[in-house]
Parts: structure tokens; sequence; C-alpha cells
């Protein structure tokens, strides 16, 4: 006879993604159904619509998967506590090159071409074989050989790198944003009173306004300040990794002291990179426009950011765990933030280049992009470097003993 106790982490788990699973079915099926009005009504971005719609819809499948796995754990089935490696191979990477590279030219051909009910078939689709081949690819090469541990944990991870750690990301961020907002209003409410006046009277004229170049125009003289460029440069490059590295490994923080080493923990923090990528990726990519190929390609490098800096931080976390190596920890995530803070300050630099070509300053353009492309460059060479190199050591790192002995996890059984 048999008895078996309540999972009830895989039962919390299931509950929550269960709720988000519902969520984001109605969110795709929301953004469909506009999307196809739209078409038929010849709106703004109709190919735009559905490319959301395909990626809620990509989300909800894959929150299947993984509550199919976690709901394995919850019933007790011995299958769900069998570990898993990710099935990557060599040939992969000259397979997603191919579908990439097809991919992107069939999709920038529609979208030069400007036929909406074209981009409204073609784009969505072609849109998730050009962001996911590379997100599987990288995590793939950063993960070959090393043990990711049970099913029911790995796809709870990615189920939760999906959902709850971006939530979470972006409550955190809106609220520092909100602090840096309203300290900046005081500092100069206090300092500059007429400043304030100034700033308060131009929000309220450029209610009534809907020229955008008007817009920009207006507003230049406070965009270009040295002093708001700081800002956004603090909050952007500063704030925001910081916070991101620390939220995005949200499962390795919950399942540390389960993980059989460091190498694991390196591991399932890509694979929360990898989750928080693809849903960033595919939501930012909503675009049906002639700027869809430029969109879509930029998002491999940021791929590659997200899941490399959170294998460092998950290595960090099991290290300081198990190993009792909190220095470890904080080199590890101070390091991943100041590869996504020197990444997020090469776009925001791209980001006011642009600025400042609209506003007749195109110089910024000449100084400013061409520094930020190598930048960016440097970085990602890097970046697949330390993927490389990181992968190598750890694969054949050991096994602590106590946790590979208890596998189970949890399911106790008694004959």
């Amino acid at each position: 006879m048999q008895t078996k106790n309540i999972h009830w982490p895989s039962v919390l788990i299931l509950a929550v993604l269960g709720m988000s699973a519902a969520f984001v079915f109605l969110i795709a099926l929301g953004l469909g159904i506009n999307s196809i009005y739209e078409l038929f009504t010849n709106g703004a971005d109709p190919a735009g619509g559905m490319i959301s719609s395909f990626a809620f819809g990509l989300m909800f499948i894959i929150l299947m998967i993984c509550l199919w796995f976690i709901l394995q754990k919850a019933m007790g089935r011995a299958q769900a506590d069998h570990s898993i490696k990710f099935p990557f191979a060599a040939w992969q990477v000259a397979a997603a090159i191919g579908i990439v590279s097809v991919s992107a030219g069939v999709g920038g051909v529609a979208a030069f071409a400007e036929i909406a009910w074209l981009n409204w078939i073609l784009l969505p689709a072609l849109t998730v074989l050009v962001i996911a081949p590379p997100i599987w690819i990288v995590f793939g090469l950063g993960t070959h050989g090393i043990e990711l541990g049970p099913r029911w944990r790995f796809f709870s991870a990615l189920g939760l790198g999906m959902t709850i750690g971006p939530l979470i990301m972006i409550m955190l961020e809106m609220i520092s944003l909100l602090g840096v907002v309203i300290i900046g209003m005081l500092l100069i409410a206090v300092q500059k009173p007429e400043l304030l006046r100034e700033i308060i009277d131009l929000s309220q004229s450029l209610q009534i306004e809907s020229d955008p170049q008007v817009i920009i125009n207006t507003l230049a003289p406070y965009i270009t300040s040295p002093a708001v460029i700081a800002a956004a440069l603090g909050y952007i490059a500063l704030l925001v990794p910081m916070i991101e590295e620390l939220i995005k490994p949200l499962a390795v923080w919950i399942f540390a002291r389960k993980m059989a080493s460091p190498a694991q923990g390196f591991a399932m923090g890509m694979l929360s990179g990898a989750a928080f990528a693809l849903v960033e990726s595919l939501n930012a990519s909503g675009d049906g426009s002639v700027s869809w190929p430029v969109i879509v390609s930029v998002r491999a490098g940021t791929s590659l950011l997200h899941i490399t800096a959170s294998g460092l931080v998950g290595w960090g976390i099991v290290s300081a765990f198990h190993e009792k190596r909190t220095a470890r920890f904080f080199a590890a995530y101070f390091c991943a933030v100041a590869i996504h803070g020197i990444w997020n300050a090469c776009a925001v630099g791209m980001g006011i280049s642009t600025i400042g070509q609209l506003i007749g300053k195109t110089g910024w353009v000449f100084n400013i992009i061409p520094a930020a492309i190598c930048g960016m460059s440097v970085l990602a060479v890097g970046m697949f470097a330390v993927l490389i190199a990181s992968n190598r050591k750890l694969r054949n790192a050991g096994i602590i003993p106590q946790i590979e002995s208890n596998n189970e996890e949890g399911v106790k059984q008694t004959s």
C-alpha cells in the first residue's frame, strides 16, 4: 500500500500558472479579434495586432505544456522527477540560421510591400520563426551537457519566468520610475520653482496639440537637457538592470536549496532569462510596418543578453546557498548588472541620436550611433564567449551528493 503526501510547491505553482494561462489566453483572443476588425476596417496596423495575438497564443501553448508536467508532480507521478537535459545538437545551429535568414528575408519583403492582408497573414508566424530559434540556440549552447534537474522543476521555472517574474519586474520598475519622477519634481520645486511652473504650463498646452513634429520641437529643449539625459541613463542603465537581474532568476531563488550544483543554477538561470527574453521579444515585435525587419533582428542580441546575465546570477545564487560563497553571488550579480547597464546605455544613446536627428542635431547621429553599435557588438561577442566558457567549466562540475540522492523532492513513499 502506498500513500502520497501533497506536494504543496507544485500545487501552488500549478494554481498560479493556471490563472496566468487563462489570462494570457483571454489577451490573445482579444488581440486577435481586434486585429481582424482592424483588417476589415482599414485600421492602422492589423498585422501588428495579430503579431501580438500570436505572441500571447504561443505563451499560452507553452504554459499549457508547463502545466502538464507540473500536474504530474502534483499527482505524485514518478516521471515528473526524471532528470532532463536540453535536446541540443550542433546541426540545430545551421538549421536555426537558415530558418531565421529565410523568415527575415520573406518578412522583410512583405513588410516593405506594405500590403495589409499579406502582412497580416505572414508576419505573425515569421516573427516567431525569427525570434525563437536564436533563443533556442543560445540556451542550448549554454546548457549543453548540464543536468537541468527534474522535469517538473524545469517547466516550473519556464512558466514562472514567463509570467510572475516579468509581472514583478514591471511593478518594481514602475514604482522606481514614479520615485525618480517625484524626486525630480521635488528638486525642481525647491531649486527652480519657475521651471516647475513652466513644465506644468507645457503639459497643459501639449494636451491639445496633435501634430507630432510640433510636440517634438516643443519638448526638444527639455529632452536634450543634460540633466534629463543623465536621469534617463540612471534609470534605464542602472535601476532597471538592478531590478531585472535580481528578479529574472525567480525560480532559482525558489529552488536554490534543491538544486544539485552551481552548474544547475547557471542552467536554470539561463532558462529564466530565455523565458523572459521570449516574452519581451515577441511583445516588442508587435509592429507590422516597414520597421519589422529591424525590430526583430535587434531582439536576437537582447535575448543573448538576458540569457547570459541570468545564467551568471543563477550560478551566484546557488553558490551562495550551497557553498556559502556570498561574495561570488554579489560578483555575479553586479557583473550581470554592468553588462545589462552598458547594453541599455548604448540603446539609450541610439534613441537620443534619433531624437537629435528629428530636431536638426544631425551630428548626434554620426557621433553616438557608431559608438553605440560598436559597444553592443563588443558586448555581444563578450557575452557569447562567457556563455561558451562557462558551459565548458561548469558541465563537468561535481554534483552535491546530498541533493543528488534526493531527486524525488518531497514525494514520500511507504509500503
